[in-house]
């Protein structure tokens, strides 16, 4: 098991946290653009946000693609590891890394070891994902289980800008796009950094600014890309982040949306998803302490009582973002 990071809280002013905000709400405004909103200069934004990212606050800006609009599902695989050496566990977070499918992997402590999202086509693609998996670790592997993401939110970390940001979240049910190389190129460009200039990825694609520029254009108004945002590190404020695993019971629609819209608008909530599977609901919360998340679970099975069925606490301690595009086209 990965050991969890070191915690080194860090201070910040009103205006860091403004610009947090507006890089949660779209990472790739300019400098002049969030100036005009927080009431700096351009140079002193700039400033900000660099001493952000040198002090591990910023891990990253980034472009968040709708894979369903590609065609792709979204599928889940949890592990419970055993007999695990150091040595094998380094090379099984290595796979997981250079996985041209992955979309995120987690280590975790729980009931779990290990959390990994998928982007494929179908359940055929997913059970050959998992057949490789056990063909190269299933020593190691003492039990699993699944599941197919049918919606998933970002949720803007209220509690770190004490600014009220926006909620996207995406239905894995979608029309698809045609999208060519270059569209995949561009994307895996901003999927890195959200900031990189249209000059940059144009010399490194091969293409002009102007049509970098468009099809920009054209991947948010097809929704390919649901948003620019920013990823912090709640650890730098003295924060850990929980998943929350929700087995419900006598669920109606509207007590669905009722208690997934609490979740949502909840001050301390990260990300929520609905799946098929054992469990109907996951959601994570950055909390001091594992006391807390007990308290934000009272909360919920008091409001909730006809509902909640049972929950399990999952602690992330890594996490890791391969990018799905990184085979797309690169001409530079």
């Amino acid at each position: 098991m990965e050991k969890i990071k070191e915690r080194t809280e860090i201070k910040l002013d009103k205006k860091d946290r403004q610009i947090m905000h507006e890089l949660e709400e779209n990472s790739r405004q300019s400098y002049t653009e969030i100036g005009k909103k927080v009431r700096l200069k351009s140079n002193t934004v700039e400033y900000r946000i660099n001493k952000l990212i040198q002090s591990g606050i910023i891990l990253r800006m980034f472009a968040e693609p709708n894979l369903a609009k590609l065609g792709l599902k979204t599928y889940r695989l949890y592990l419970k590891m055993e007999n695990i050496s150091s040595e094998k566990e380094n090379e099984f977070i290595a796979y997981l890394k250079k996985h041209p499918k992955g979309q995120w992997f987690a280590a975790l402590e729980g009931n779990w070891d290990y959390i990994m999202r998928y982007s494929l086509r179908d359940e055929i693609e997913f059970k050959k994902e998992i057949d490789e998996l056990t063909k190269r670790f299933g020593d190691c592997m003492k039990s699993k289980n699944i599941a197919i993401t049918i919606q998933q939110g970002y949720l803007p970390l209220n509690y770190l800008t004490g600014y009220r940001g926006t909620t996207r979240m995406q239905t894995l049910e979608e029309k698809t796009e045609d999208v060519d190389e270059l569209d995949k190129g561009i994307m895996r460009e901003l999927f890195e950094n959200s900031r990189t200039s249209t000059v940059t990825i144009a010399t490194r694609l091969g293409i002009s600014p102007d049509a970098v520029q468009y099809r920009i254009k054209n991947l948010l108004r097809n929704g390919v890309i649901s948003f620019f945002g920013a990823y912090y590190d709640p650890e730098k404020f003295g924060y850990t982040r929980y998943k929350i695993l929700f087995w419900l019971k006598h669920i109606t629609e509207d007590k669905e949306k009722e208690f997934i819209e609490y979740c949502v608008q909840h001050p301390n909530s990260a990300y929520l998803n609905r799946n098929v599977g054992e469990w109907d609901l996951e959601v994570d919360f950055d909390t001091v302490n594992v006391r807390d998340v007990h308290r934000i679970i009272n909360e919920i099975r008091k409001r909730f009582p006809d509902i909640i069925k049972d929950y399990s606490i999952l602690t992330i301690l890594n996490e890791h973002v391969p990018n799905p595009f990184v085979d797309a086209v690169q001409r530079s």
